[in-house]
């Protein structure tokens, strides 16, 4: 991610709960304080906003980003921090604000791309615009296949074509791909692999074919133990064959990483509580999902369902 050796080793630390993204935000304003035109401090301070989702930290970033591709115009960490950062934010405003602001993300991820070509995270952020966007805004899946295709290694262009075949429901061919780039010595592309690895296997297991996920989670849980996605979707994997017992222990493994927070474990474990009878922990369970308010909408809507169901 960063091409300045104290950033990125913060930063990796920061990847394997070594460290805490407070950690990254310190020592990036500590440079920003004695070089404000610091924009391998910028980039950091965008993944602080982006990971943090705190609208004052986005828009004070979008600003210092702006003001950075401004002084810097040659410099991809200010185009990239602009893009990204904007990005988030204007989802958050809702889809006319997006809309509004897709050419300014995309003009912004397509510089950082144009100046740094080998630098991974712009080309990968650059192809999930193309993927995620409407054609309306600039989306194109023609175009992301292209960038995947025309990336500096191999290694780059199979996993990022393996995210086009996610974006095209072609969830056991992602897999194939993933489980063997969870090893890659890029901490950027590992990443990546991991993340959309896990949504394929999940997309599998939503699809009634949770057995064909099973390697790859076991193999994730192998490679990140500290993070919850592994035993979470082992666990779903269990839940799927009919082994509660096993389910709830693989959940209660997964609530002790720091990542678990924006998967819907209480919901899921009532469900596993509830098949082993064990219904007033089931209760307290789906009573805490649907207080948090997070989740699917049909998630919530089938917890309210339980708690009726059991007397609640």
């Amino acid at each position: 991610m960063f091409k300045e050796p104290a950033l990125q080793s913060l930063y990796q630390q920061v990847q394997v709960r070594q460290a805490k993204m407070a950690d990254l935000e310190r020592l990036a304003r500590e440079r920003l304080a004695a070089q404000p035109g610091d924009a391998q401090a910028v980039l950091a301070l965008a993944l602080v906003a982006v990971d943090g989702n705190a609208e004052p930290a986005r828009q004070d970033v979008i600003s210092r980003a702006e003001t950075c591709t401004r002084q810097q115009p040659q410099a991809a960490a200010c185009h990239y921090a602009l893009g990204v950062v904007l990005g988030v934010q204007s989802m958050a405003e809702g889809m006319l604000k997006a809309a509004r602001s897709a050419g300014t993300v995309k003009a912004a991820l397509t510089q950082a791309q144009t100046l740094d070509p080998g630098w991974y995270p712009a080309r990968s952020a650059l192809v999930e615009f193309y993927l995620l966007a409407p054609g309306l805004m600039g989306g194109s899946t023609a175009r992301a296949q292209e960038l995947a295709r025309s990336a500096p290694n191999p290694e780059q262009a199979r996993v990022l074509q393996a995210r086009v075949d996610l974006q095209e429901g072609r969830a056991a061919a992602v897999l194939q791909t993933m489980g063997t780039a969870l090893q890659t010595s890029d901490p950027e592309l590992a990443g990546d692999a991991a993340q959309w690895g896990f949504a394929a296997a999940s997309r599998l297991i939503n699809d009634g074919q949770a057995a064909q996920a099973q390697p790859f989670l076991e193999r994730l849980t192998r490679e990140r133990p500290a993070s919850a996605n592994g035993p979470y979707g082992l666990a779903r994997v269990q839940a799927a064959a009919g082994a509660h017992a096993e389910a709830l222990r693989l959940y209660d493994q997964a609530a002790k990483a720091a990542d678990v927070s924006w998967l819907p474990l209480d919901y899921r474990r009532g469900i596993a509580l509830q098949e082993l009878g064990r219904l007033d922990e089931a209760r307290a369970a789906y009573t805490r999902f649907v207080g948090a308010g997070k989740g699917h909408k049909a998630s919530l809507e089938d917890a309210r369902k339980r708690l009726q169901a059991l007397g609640s």
